[in-house]
């Protein structure tokens, strides 16, 4: 009896061993859980590679706005990166040790001296070096993760970007002239217009002298043409009449009194629809690259408030004569 029940036993051990219909599953039960764990880790190695990408795009954008705001580069870095959704970013100062955490961002603002030269890249910026030309900005932030923060340390992100701002110089274009006639340059500057002015002596004088910004000028003109979070060089790829010209010019802040009135004056008097195109007028060239509002570093762009208003008058005259009895003996 006992030989018997250990023969079947045997019988079963064997069958059960020779049978493998069941492999597959004991083998998937098995290997899951580590499938699982290296899709998790591939997945966030994904995100982190994605977000150090985009945080190098935006370190890259906030130093070149740094670099044209020389005088308060950690307000324009702060603000470049909050703009763009970057959360909680706090300036780490000289000798201060601040370390990144969820939802902080930490960045370090090094304005410094760019000299473009034969020597290693890395030996072009000197740090703290005067007069400043360019900032250095690197920045440090922990990475969203989504699957495998049990599995893997807690990584940091860390980019950096240099970006200086080269200086061009200061020029203004005008005319200035020895003695002034009102009554001939009412006459010329009505028959370029097309309606009847009347200034004086002194309101000439006043806009030969006035020199107008056209950085300032071109923003007067985005607000006339209802233009906003555009550049320059798309407010000069726009048309503009001569009346809405010489209202932005009289808004130019820092005008004096008598060619503000002067130029509001005209600007009522100008009843032509003609609409001139603004790249006719002002070419800004690399300067046009620049959002509304923002300033490059050393450059000033100065021009004579009448040479402006007498360019923009002749540009919608077109092709047409203009026929004024000056009455003048030369």
């Amino acid at each position: 009896m006992l030989l018997h029940a250990c023969n079947g036993i045997g019988r079963l051990a064997r069958l059960m061993l020779s049978d493998r219909k069941a492999n597959f599953t004991v083998m998937a039960a098995l290997s899951a859980p580590v499938a699982l764990a290296l899709a998790a880790v591939a997945i966030d190695e994904a995100s982190i590679y994605t977000e150090r990408r985009e945080a190098q795009a935006m370190v890259d954008l906030a130093a070149i706005t740094a670099a044209s705001n020389m005088t308060n580069v950690n307000t324009a870095v702060v603000t470049t990166l909050t703009d763009n959704g970057m959360p909680g970013v706090v300036v780490q100062s000289s000798g201060q040790t601040i370390e990144p955490a969820v939802g902080k961002t930490v960045v370090t603002v090094t304005p410094g001296r760019y000299v473009a030269s034969g020597a290693n890249v890395g030996q072009r910026f000197q740090a703290s070096i005067t007069p400043y030309n360019a900032v250095r900005v690197t920045l440090k932030k922990i990475p969203a993760r989504y699957f495998a923060s049990s599995l893997i340390p807690t990584p940091v992100i860390g980019t950096q970007a240099t970006a200086s701002m080269t200086p061009q110089a200061t020029f203004s274009v005008g005319s200035r002239l020895a003695s002034l006639d009102g009554g001939i340059l009412n006459a010329l500057l009505g028959g370029l217009l097309g309606s009847n002015i009347s200034l004086s002596v002194m309101d000439y004088n006043a806009l030969i002298s006035a020199d107008v910004s056209v950085l300032s000028f071109v923003d007067g003109l985005a607000t006339q043409l209802n233009l906003t979070g555009v550049s320059y060089s798309d407010v000069l790829a726009s048309k503009a009449t001569v009346g809405q010209i010489a209202t932005a010019m009289a808004n130019v802040p820092g005008l004096g009194n008598t060619a503000k009135v002067a130029l509001q004056t005209i600007a009522s008097k100008s009843t032509s629809t003609v609409q001139i195109p603004l790249s006719h007028l002002v070419d800004l060239g690399s300067v046009g690259k620049l959002g509304l509002g923002q300033r490059p570093a050393g450059l000033g762009v100065d021009a004579s408030a009448l040479g402006m208003l007498t360019a923009a008058a002749g540009l919608a005259n077109g092709s047409k004569q203009v026929d004024v009895a000056l009455g003048a003996t030369i």
